[in-house]
C-alpha cells in the first residue's frame, strides 16, 4: 500500500523536520512517530534526525535558533538545496556574564596535552551551574566563557500596549542616534528574579570549582606547584545587562552564532578589573539595579569608576567570595525519591529571594563579609569618593586587617582604593569628582 508504505513514512519525516525548523531549541523525542509499516526505517531516520538537531543545537546554541529554522523549514514551498546561514542580526536585550581561567597559560604550558581535560572540567561545571539557573552558554573562548541570561528580543519588549511603560529616552547611550528605543530593564517583569539567578549561576561556580573531586585532583599536581603550593584553579567573572545584536558571523566556512554589542564587551571588562580589585565577581550598576533587594543587600559597592568609551561614572559590585575552606559534598535528599540532579534543579525551579539568606553554599562564601566589617567599608569609600582621604585611609586600613583570613591575606577592593591613593600621596587631587577612570580594559 503507498500510503502506509511511501506517503506516510515521508509526511512524518517531513512533520519531524517543521517541528524543530518551529523550535530548535525544544528537545524532541522522535521515537513514538514510528508507523506499524516501515517502523524500522522511520526509527533510523527519525533517530538521525533527532542526532544531527541536537548537534545543530549545541553547535549554534540560542543565538542560532533562527539560522536552524530558516534553513530547516520545508513549509509553503520553502525548502531549497541552498545553505544560507548569514541572516541578519536582530537587536536584543540579556544579561551577560564573561568568566575567565586564573594561570591560564601557565596551566597550557604544563598540562600539555591533559589542557583539554582539565578545561572540560572547568566547562562542564561552568555550563551545568549557568544552564541550572536560566542562563545559556554562548561562546566557548579555551580559557573564558561568555554566559547569556536572554531577556528578550526588542520589538517584544517594546510593542506598541508597552512602548511608553518600558522605554526610557536616556536609558541607552546607542538608542536615540540609530533609531531603536531605549528599554527601561528595571521596568520589565520579573526580570529580578532573573538577574538574580545569573549572580547566583556565577556564585555555584564559584562553590564547585572549589567542591568538584576533578578540579580539586589538580591540587595535588606537582606539575602545577609554585614555591610548594599547591595549585588552587581561581575564575574571574563579570555581569552586565543591555541590549546586543544577536545573529551569525563568519563566511559560508565558518559561522559563529553570538553577540556584538559594547554591552558584551562591559562584561569582559568587569571580569578583567576583577583582578585589579582582587575579587571573583565584579557587576556594573546596570546588572545591580536589576537583582530584588535582598540580593542587593548582600554585595558591596567598591568604588564609582569610568571604562574606556564612556564618560558616564558607573559604581561597581562584588559579592564577597571565601575560598579557602572546605565545601561539604552534596547529597541526594534521603526519603524523597529524588536523585541529587533532581534535587538541584529543583532548588533552582523553586528559587526564592530567601536563598540568599538560607543557601548553605552562600553562607559559606561570605562568611567573612559580616555586619560590621561591611559597615566600616561602606563608611570608608564613602569618605573616599567625598574627599576625605585622610578618614578613608584609616578605615579602609581597618577593614584590611579584618579580612587578614581572606584568600589573600586582606581586602582586596581596600587595598586597590589604598594604592590608588598612596599613589596620589594620600592628597585627593582639587578637582576631584568622586571618581576615577578605571585602568583596566
Amino acid at each position: 500500500d503507498a500510503q502506509q508504505l511511501v506517503l506516510s513514512p515521508i509526511e512524518q519525516m517531513m512533520e519531524m523536520i517543521n517541528m524543530v525548523a518551529d523550535d530548535p531549541l525544544e528537545e524532541f523525542e522522535f521515537e513514538d512517530l514510528g508507523g506499524a509499516a516501515g517502523e524500522y526505517e522511520l526509527k533510523v531516520v527519525s533517530l538521525a534526525i533527532q542526532k544531527i538537531t541536537t548537534l545543530l543545537r549545541i553547535g549554534f546554541g540560542v543565538a542560532g535558533a533562527e539560522i536552524i529554522s530558516k534553513n530547516m523549514s520545508v513549509e509553503h514551498g520553502e525548502a531549497t538545496s541552498a545553505l544560507d546561514p548569514m541572516i541578519p542580526g536582530k537587536r536584543m536585550y540579556a544579561i551577560f556574564g564573561f568568566c575567565d581561567i586564573h594561570e591560564f597559560d601557565m596551566c597550557t604550558e604544563v598540562l600539555e596535552d591533559e589542557i583539554m581535560t582539565f578545561v572540560n572540567n572547568v566547562a562542564r561545571i561552568v555550563h551545568e551551574q549557568v544552564t541550572r539557573w536560566a542562563g545559556t552558554c554562548n561562546k566557548n573562548l579555551g580559557n573564558a566563557f561568555l554566559m547569556i541570561w536572554r531577556i528578550g528580543d526588542e520589538d517584544d519588549l517594546v510593542d506598541n500596549n508597552s512602548r511608553k511603560r518600558l522605554t526610557n529616552k536616556s536609558g541607552d547611550d546607542a538608542g536615540a542616534a540609530t533609531g531603536h528605543v531605549n528599554v527601561n530593564l528595571r521596568r520589565v517583569p520579573y526580570l529580578d528574579d532573573l538577574s538574580d539567578k545569573a549572580l547566583f549561576g556565577f556564585l555555584k561556580v564559584v562553590v564547585e570549582i572549589n567542591r568538584d573531586k576533578a578540579v580539586l585532583a589538580y591540587r595535588s599536581d606537582t606539575r602545577l606547584q609554585h614555591n610548594g603550593q599547591p595549585f588552587k584553579l581561581r575564575m574571574g567573572f563579570g555581569l552586565h545587562a543591555g541590549w546586543a545584536i544577536e545573529g551569525a558571523v563568519g563566511s559560508l566556512q565558518k559561522v559563529d552564532a553570538t553577540y556584538l554589542s559594547p554591552h558584551v564587551n562591559m562584561s569582559a571588562r568587569m571580569e578583567a578589573a576583577s583582578r585589579q580589585f582582587g575579587v571573583a565577581i565584579l557587576m556594573t550598576e546596570r546588572f545591580h539595579e536589576l537583582m530584588s533587594q535582598e540580593a542587593q543587600d548582600s554585595c558591596r559597592r567598591l568604588d564609582v569608576v569610568t571604562v574606556k568609551g564612556s564618560a558616564v561614572p558607573m559604581p561597581i559590585y562584588t559579592y564577597d567570595t571565601f575560598q579557602n575552606q572546605t565545601f561539604p559534598e552534596l547529597q541526594a535528599p534521603k526519603h524523597t525519591g529524588l536523585s541529587l540532579q533532581e534535587m538541584l534543579r529543583k532548588q533552582a525551579e523553586n528559587y526564592t529571594v530567601k536563598a540568599w539568606a538560607d543557601d548553605q553554599d552562600l553562607q559559606q562564601l561570605r562568611i567573612l563579609a559580616t555586619k560590621e566589617f561591611n559597615a566600616k567599608f561602606k563608611e570608608g569609600i564613602d569618605s573616599y569618593l567625598a574627599g576625605n582621604w585622610t578618614k578613608a585611609r584609616h578605615t579602609l586600613e581597618e577593614c584590611d586587617e579584618m579580612m587578614k583570613d581572606n584568600d589573600s591575606g586582606g581586602d582586596g577592593p581596600s587595598r586597590t582604593i589604598l594604592n590608588y591613593m598612596r599613589n596620589r600621596a594620600w592628597i585627593c587631587p582639587t578637582d576631584w569628582k568622586s571618581y576615577r577612570p578605571l585602568t583596566s580594559k
